[in-house]
């Protein structure tokens, strides 16, 4: 659960990743986040911000990116099963259609879900290398639905000159495969990697294994069908000059297809049903960006491109069937298509008003279009639809920095986005550090956020609501950290955020509608380090949100339960020179709906040479059995052995 904070980006707890020891060829780069238009570091934003570096993620080498980024303050997660299934997380208690997600700069959320937002269920560290996870409404900065915050994900880099690679092969329970390779090459003006990742699991029952059968009429029968996983990833990215550093030019872009299994989810119930229920995959995600300067004033120009193709087939349960156990009715077939694209543009440029403010101004335009079709059969007879929707954003923005003194750091950020559906609406953000003493920083976040209605809420033939408004937030934080020598710190925040115009489905009309009416998280999220000896690390979190809500809702992610207290505790510790082990336990209580549950997980990682490990990993050590939503299972005790190399 090591982070990077603010005030201790510098502070060493942990020992360095296996391509940095002892060699001097190789080069960590600085540390750098995207809390702004343009680049910063942690020391100098007020944005309350995690950064989990490459290194965190090796270290703790979780099957799934989300089991690591539920350790995080203020992050839980919702998984609809095992690796690949339907996954979210919350930020704050702001659930996964208010949190905006980018790779490498690529906008990923679905343009094709019923809300638009990015599904983390399949999302491995195979191609990553880092991760900032930014806390409060981030609409001035990043658009539509980034009330809760953002996820900040940026792919492997090279960090030396010259040809080199990483390769990583891992197995282990439920018959799980994952490898990944990375060819660097890095000289003067130039900079590239490309990542092969594939994954492939048995899986377990995505219904929890309690559950009764589709079709049994024995209520001790257990879900025993396994759903499985398997997707093959390519992702790359480079920089180039373009000569003498007048020029750069990014570019940046993934492939992934996967295929998984589920289980259907009928009037709130979970259960294996028919063996044939999968979905197909394929994202698509291109950005190339051109750098350059003229006199003071340094512009950027960009263009990204997401496509997402989903199809859901399989059989489903005739709507005359009961909706208790045994189930008995006839399944029919189906299948569901999904495409969704996005298309974006911008130019801005980043100037200094005098020594101490610098201002960047810009524009962008998004285009976003949505496809949907439908084919089945039911008792009634064959049925299908098709329908194809699109909308465009265009926007102004612009960001003021000040630095009043070499302890001070402002930020002022608004944006303006005229949406072709529902007209203008304007975000804004403001936030500063002070460093009051070389150990001891204050934070302070001041922000509005807004969700726009996706383009199924909007124009869905049968629920759709064309007269819908965004959703709207506004939010603030208050934050303090402090070090203690080189050996310890801590942070304290205090959040608060409330939402309205929330965009709800209603079981009464069968339609979206605008709710009247709040929505509101307020909490604390704490976490710390301290160095026990030299190769000893202790670290931990807590994080309490108090969640109420003015509003009647009935499907809204707004009234989704979240867990009130969240406790993670996490222990490094170097048995010789070359052993390390590590153990990390995550608690979550009070989550409506969920039994409380503690799970631990431990590594043991040997250097086998200087630049090659070999790793042992238990999840869940103590085979605790635990739901993060209502019907669905988590896996029991697993075990993964693995090798990583770098040449």
């Amino acid at each position: 659960m090591k982070k990077i904070l603010g005030s201790v980006s510098a502070l060493a707890l942990g020992s360095l990743p296996l391509h940095a020891q002892d060699n001097a060829a190789y080069e960590l780069p600085p540390i750098t986040i995207y809390v702004g238009y343009e680049a910063t570091t942690p020391l100098q934003t007020g944005v309350s911000v995690d950064v989990l570096t490459e290194e965190d993620l090796e270290r703790d080498g979780d099957t799934r990116v989300i089991d690591i980024l539920a350790r995080q303050p203020g992050v839980s997660i919702r998984s609809n099963g095992p690796l690949g299934t339907n996954a979210g997380i919350t930020i704050r208690g702001v659930s996964q259609q208010n949190i905006a997600v980018r790779i490498d700069g690529i906008d990923v959320s679905d343009p094709a879900a019923t809300q638009v937002a990015y599904d983390f269920g399949g999302l491995t560290a195979g191609d990553i290398s880092q991760i900032e996870i930014l806390r409060g409404s981030q609409s001035a900065l990043f658009g539509s639905e980034a009330i809760g915050g953002v996820v900040n994900i940026t792919t492997k880099r090279a960090s030396r000159d010259g040809l080199s690679a990483d390769v990583f092969a891992e197995y282990g329970s439920h018959d799980t495969l994952r490898s990944a390779a990375t060819l660097y090459n890095r000289g003067e003006g130039h900079e590239t990697a490309v990542t092969l990742s594939y994954v492939s699991t048995d899986g377990f029952s995505a219904a929890d294994e309690d559950g009764l059968n589709y079709g049994t009429a024995n209520p001790n029968d257990k879900n025993d069908e396994e759903d499985g996983y398997e997707a093959r990833r390519l992702s790359f990215s480079g920089h180039y000059d373009l000569g003498g550093g007048a020029a750069e030019l990014s570019l940046s872009g993934f492939y992934e297809e996967a295929k998984y299994d589920y289980d259907e989810n009928s009037s709130g119930r979970v259960f294996d049903g028919s063996p044939d229920d999968v979905v197909d995959s394929e994202k698509t995600g291109l950005r190339a960006a051109l750098a350059f300067a003229t006199g003071g004033v340094d512009h950027e120009i960009s263009a990204t491109w997401f496509r997402s193709d989903r199809a859901l087939h399989g059989t489903s349960l005739d709507s005359s069937a009961p909706d208790t156990p045994p189930y008995t009715g006839t399944p029919y077939p189906f299948r569901f298509e999904y495409e969704g694209t996005r298309q974006t543009y911008r130019y801005q440029a980043g100037f200094d008003l005098g020594a101490t403010t610098r201002a960047v101004v810009g524009a962008e335009r998004s285009i976003e279009t949505y496809e949907d079709k439908i084919a089945g059969a039911s008792s009634f007879g064959p049925y299908g639809s098709s329908q194809d929707q699109e909308t465009t954003v265009t926007s102004l923005f612009s960001e003021f920095t000040f630095t009043p003194s070499e302890n001070i750091d402002l930020s002022f950020a608004l944006r303006h986005d005229d949406h072709s559906e529902f007209g203008g609406h304007t975000t804004g953000r403001l936030s500063g550090v002070w460093r009051a003493r070389p150990d001891l920083s204050l934070r302070a976040n001041l922000a509005t956020g807004y969700r726009a209605p996706s383009n199924y809420e909007l124009y869905d033939a049968y629920s759709g609501n064309a007269g819908l408004d965004p959703e709207t937030s506004v939010s603030f934080d208050l934050g303090v950290e402090k070090r203690f020598g080189d050996t310890a710190w801590l942070s304290a925040t205090a959040f608060w955020i409330e939402a309205e115009d929330i965009i709800d489905y209603s079981y009464t009309s069968y339609a979206y509608v605008q709710a009247d009416g709040t929505s509101t998280r307020r909490g604390i999220e704490l976490a710390g380090a301290y160095e026990l000896r030299p190769g000893l690390t202790l670290d931990g979190s807590y994080t309490w949100t108090d969640s109420f809500s003015s509003v009647s809702l009935d499907s809204s992610g707004w009234q989704a339960s979240v867990p009130e207290h969240v406790f993670a505790l996490g222990l490094s510790a170097d048995i010789t020179d070359r052993a390390r082990i590590s153990v990390n336990g995550l608690y979550e209580a009070d989550r409506e709906g969920l039994d409380d549950y503690g799970l631990v997980n431990s590594s043991f990682t040997y250097d086998v040479t200087d630049t090659a490990q070999a790793y042992l990993r238990v999840e869940n050590l103590f085979d605790e059995d635990y739901q993060t939503a209502p019907g669905y299972g988590q896996s029991d005790r697993a075990w993964y052995f693995g090798v990583r190399a770098s040449f």
